[in-house]
């Protein structure tokens, strides 16, 4: 109904500028008349004309991403200097849960710039893994008649990793004879017997080298040692999220960074293992930290628990486990037994405890696991 009113308002608006004409007469009113016809004409070879894109490009100008932060888009579109257009409207699709926003596109009338650049910023960032696909283009003529939408793929990924922060002390298990899991003032080499040398590759420890052998080799040698238990640390992350709300989710998942980013801090290497649909492992130093924070940063709720047994519980047998978990449940409780067996020196850490956690907390101290719970 409003398009037919827009219509018969134009008619009309014709209709009494050829009156108007007629009944006038004169050079003034044929004027006026027949600049209404070329306006009008012209409106509806440009509605009709295709609006031609050359290329579109989307700009995220933070390299690095945090949840909570905010971030600044330019989108760019290429376009022909002699594109006729009367007025565009581009509006940027923005992911859905990325953040909040309040406006992300613009308004461009007639232009003969080869280019259409706007900006927009987007607050609260959450963490996860997002895709802006398209851009949509509204094209329209100066009496709002014809209207043509028109959709632009442009692929843009952004990732947006966990919060973390620095932990004030670093949950210990009650074991006597394990590593602290943070650097001490002696070497770690000193508690463990010579297992043979080789040759130097890069990225051996300097306090590793065995001088003796190198002066009589001409080239430098390391020394290999056995390995002992507790040497290892494993921060895992159980995405199981059955009856847990959003934020607590959220905070487990900041916990495992700052745990793993507090120990690639005090010693050469950890491993992350995060659980999404199977476990999976990753070895994490100083310098490669990124690769354990995208995993973190795609990692969503399960509704499945953690499996009883598993061949990467083999793999930390030995080590010292930082198990963290949303919430504690029976499927917990039997990984943590599962682990136990394989010799770990386990640490169950959580953001919070409701009471239903409360039993098994009670469970797992009678099992000998020392139970870290943040918030308190």
């Amino acid at each position: 109904m409003r398009l037919f009113v827009k219509y018969v308002f134009l008619l009309l608006f014709i209709a009494a500028a050829f009156s108007y004409a007629m009944f006038q007469g004169g050079f003034v009113s044929w004027f006026l008349f027949y600049s209404v016809i070329t306006v009008v004409i012209a409106t509806v070879l440009v509605a009709v004309y295709p609006f031609r894109i050359v290329k579109v490009e989307r700009e995220i100008h933070q390299n690095v991403l945090r949840a909570g932060e905010s971030m600044t888009v330019t989108v760019t579109l290429h376009k022909r200097a002699l594109q006729p257009f009367f007025y565009v409207r581009v509006q940027d699709l923005i992911p859905m849960k990325l953040g909040t926003y309040d406006e992300s596109g613009s308004l461009f009338f007639f232009s003969f710039q080869k280019r259409l650049v706007f900006s927009y910023n987007i607050r609260d960032v959450k963490r996860g893994s997002y895709s802006f696909d398209e851009l949509s283009l509204v094209f329209g003529d100066v009496f709002g008649l014809f209207e043509r939408e028109k959709k632009v793929s442009c692929q843009t990924e952004v990732l947006v990793y966990p919060r973390f922060h620095d932990l004030p002390s670093i949950p210990d298990d009650a074991r006597p004879k394990q590593l602290e899991g943070r650097r001490i003032q002696r070497s770690f080499e000193e508690d463990r017997s010579l297992a043979g040398v080789r040759q130097y590759v890069a990225g051996d420890r300097i306090t590793s080298i065995d001088w003796k052998q190198s002066a009589r080799l001409t080239k430098l040698m390391t020394k290999e040692f056995e390995s002992y238990q507790g040497e290892g640390v494993v921060v895992a992350f159980d995405s199981g999220a059955i009856d847990r709300n959003e934020s607590i989710f959220e905070h487990s998942v900041e916990l495992t960074a700052s745990l793993m980013i507090t120990f690639t801090e005090k010693q050469p290497g950890i491993k992350l293992a995060v659980r999404f649909t199977d476990w999976v492992s990753f070895e994490v130093t100083q310098s490669t930290i990124s690769k354990g924070l995208i995993p973190l940063a795609r990692v969503a709720p399960s509704k499945d628990g953690a499996p009883q047994y598993h061949k990467v519980y083999r793999d930390w047998a030995g080590m010292r486990v930082y198990y963290v978990c949303v919430g504690l449940n029976e499927q917990v409780l039997n990984v943590c037994k599962t682990l136990l067996e394989q010799g770990t020196a386990l640490i169950v850490c959580l953001v919070a405890a409701s009471s239903h956690d409360r039993l098994f907390i009670t469970e797992l101290e009678k099992l000998g696991i020392t139970v870290f719970i943040e918030n308190e």
